[in-house]
């Protein structure tokens, strides 16, 4: 059985590392034929765009994993019943069972690598990979953020900015009001203001208006600090990149910040950081759904079984989109973005294996 066992999965393994290979490269070659404008206008020369296509590698890598694996265990499963290999298998008492456990197992810990991959190497090239663009091709930033309107519940204030400057945190044109009891009892319009070493947002040519009973009391401040405003400046930013190369903690800790302040930001990073936790999982989705496909036809075997799971992975991508969508706009939750396809393309499959078994 071990010899079995051994043969499945180098089978899967070398199949899939070749697909693995040419779906990379093609996706390399697309992203460089699609970024040959910019290449030529800013003259980049040959050993940052070599360096820019090696920190690109790891996010293609994950990109095309799943679809190679799909495609390794459909074509093994599919040349195990062209070439009569399962026959052989059950006639000495391995069932179809027995191979599909060990797939999944397999799936399980490819999932289980790419997952940790994602985590540590791939996210890390991105953040550089992301900062050598913007050198190579000026690319302005993309976590600074315009019209920005924050409520921080805890501690009673709402605040207003025209712009967030990533680079310097800096917020501009701001108006801060703290509320106690539905009424307005601060009020500070300022040009502008820093995020401090010290923790706090200094506010810069404020002006000030406090309420006290019915006195209304003004002033005007260079400098002026709520010492209890202290919401950090990772909250003010457009977060859609940011969670997916944020530290896993961290970009928790921002979901759940950012859910009380500001609910619109909070399903578009919230979808996004889903959608990067479970991205290495579509890998055993993929190949439990490979595992579960009708195999029995009787000309053409590889040919009908790869259309077969093809079409049941543009199922799954195209529901994986659409509720992607859905999520980032708020019309579902975030995580049933990644729940809702999961669902979808298992009861497809169940579908499409019974009519299999029905037909044969």
């Amino acid at each position: 059985m071990k010899i079995v066992t051994r043969y499945i999965y180098s089978s899967i393994l070398k199949t899939a590392i070749i697909t693995l290979l040419v779906c990379v490269l093609l996706v390399l070659a697309v992203e460089l034929f699609s970024s040959m404008n910019k290449i030529v206008t800013s003259s980049t020369n040959m050993s940052q765009i070599i360096k820019l296509s090696i920190l690109g590698l790891p996010e293609y890598l994950m990109m095309v994993a799943s679809v190679s694996f799909l495609f390794a265990t459909t074509f093994f499963l599919s040349q195990l019943q062209a070439n009569n290999e399962l026959i052989m298998l059950y006639n000495t008492g391995f069932s179809y069972y027995r191979i599909a456990i060990r797939i999944v197992i397999l799936g399980a810990i490819v999932t289980v690598l790419f997952f940790s991959f994602s985590e540590t190497i791939m996210i890390d090239a991105k953040k550089e990979h992301s900062k050598l663009s913007d050198e190579l091709f000026g690319l302005s930033g993309t976590t600074d953020s315009r019209n920005i309107t924050l409520s921080d519940i805890d501690s009673n204030y709402v605040i207003h900015a025209s712009r967030f400057n990533s680079e310097t945190n800096t917020i501009y044109n701001t108006t801060l009001i703290y509320k106690d009891s539905n009424t307005i009892k601060l009020r500070v319009v300022s040009d502008y203001a820093k995020y401090s070493s010290e923790g706090n947002w200094v506010f810069y040519n404020s002006r000030i208006y406090i309420r006290e009973g019915e006195k209304l009391n003004t002033s005007f401040e260079n400098e002026y600090i709520v010492s209890d405003f202290t919401l950090e400046p990772r909250l003010f930013k457009n977060a859609s990149n940011d969670v997916t190369t944020m530290e896993r903690e961290a970009a928790i800790n921002y979901l759940k910040r950012i859910k009380t302040l500001d609910r619109d930001t909070y399903y578009q990073a919230a979808t996004d950081f889903y959608q990067r936790i479970f991205s290495p999982f579509s890998i055993l989705i993929l190949m439990v759904i490979s595992v579960s496909m009708n195999y029995r036809f009787k000309k053409n075997v590889f040919l009908f079984s790869i259309i077969q799971s093809l079409c049941t992975a543009v199922v799954y991508y195209v529901a994986l989109m659409v509720f992607t969508i859905s999520s980032s706009q708020g019309v579902t939750e975030p995580y049933l973005s990644v729940i809702l396809p999961i669902f979808i393309v298992t009861i497809l499959s169940m579908v499409v294996r019974a009519l299999g078994g029905l037909s044969g």
